[in-house]
């Protein structure tokens, strides 16, 4: 089997993904069309301009929660990535941002500002998300002149929350997020509740806090004396602390959409988040389309 030569490999849900993004874009540029804000766009995890659809391999056996694939040059399918379907939208925002630490996606994403030069703002910054973040925050932007989306993807849980705290804080900007529950968070706990070195450090930098051991951890009372054990349903526990860590923050946060592998086992949820209620109400509307938590966390606006 050989590669195709360029582009992000992804499975075959992360259609599911892209398409929700798209219309959220559209809903939110329509929505801000001919108002006086000037409007961006951060791809925090940009990755190229487009992605190579992985196809499950017909001799895979075990089911896996990430399943095996082949890459075949003559059968795979390319999709445009986040940061070429941002550029794409019918209403497009006035500036574009695009994260990236990785070299070779960062020349596709050169070569993408050069296809769209004259067209479209953008800046590619050759960094971390944290960094780039930091850039972008201490740029002339603020509330009084900008509105913007930020959209969180990375790989497993590499979103530290310091990053989505620093969003929230300009009281402008609303997120998409990738929360990799099932396809990370979960396989970095434990039964015994011994981690990996490292582990538990990266789990207090994603919830930004070490709060959210008690949602999973409880002390139960043994013959040889207490022991610690998963609780029930801790998954959802999760889940919706996380939730309410973003109303926090933005004063709103969406239902959860539930996005699942080609064989059913779930993978991760999109959430969004963000300072006023009419992105609620359009976030809600997407991310209905398909499996959704319907349960709803709002906090107090700030």
């Amino acid at each position: 089997m050989k590669a195709p030569a360029s582009g992000t490999m992804v499975g075959p849900w992360a259609k599911e993904k892209l398409d929700s993004l798209q219309r959220y874009l559209d809903f939110y540029t329509k929505v801000l069309k001919n108002q006086r804000w000037r409007t961006l766009y951060v791809d925090a995890y940009a990755g190229g301009g487009r992605a190579v659809v992985r196809t499950p391999s017909p001799t895979t056996e075990t089911e896996s929660l990430l399943e095996e694939y082949q890459i075949d040059a003559d059968q795979a399918a390319l999709i445009n990535g986040s940061p070429r379907i941002a550029l794409d939208i019918a209403n497009p925002f006035d500036r574009y941002v695009f994260i990236e630490p990785d070299p070779d996606r960062i020349a596709e994403l050169e070569a993408l500002r050069t296809e769209y030069a004259g067209l479209r703002e953008i800046d590619v910054r050759h960094e971390n998300a944290a960094a780039g973040i930091q850039w972008l925050i201490s740029r002339n932007i603020s509330r009084r002149s900008h509105r913007g989306i930020a959209f969180l993807d990375p790989f497993g849980a590499g979103l530290e929350w310091s990053i989505v705290e620093a969003l929230a804080a300009t009281g402008f900007f609303e997120v998409v997020i990738n929360f990799a529950l099932n396809m990370a968070i979960l396989r970095m706990l434990p039964n015994s509740a011994v981690f990996q070195p490292g582990w538990r450090e990266k789990l207090d930098a994603y919830f930004g806090t070490m709060d959210w051991y008690e949602e999973v951890y409880t002390s139960r009372q043994g013959l040889l004396g207490n022991y610690l054990e998963k609780r029930d349903h801790y998954s959802d526990r999760l889940l919706e602390f996380y939730r309410r860590r973003l109303g926090g923050e933005f004063g709103f946060v969406s239902q959860a959409k539930l996005i699942r592998n080609t064989r059913g086992a779930p993978l991760y949820y999109l959430l969004w988040a963000g300072p006023n209620k009419k992105g609620l109400e359009g976030a809600n509307y997407i991310l209905s389309m398909g499996e959704t938590l319907t349960r709803r966390v709002r906090s107090r606006s700030r």
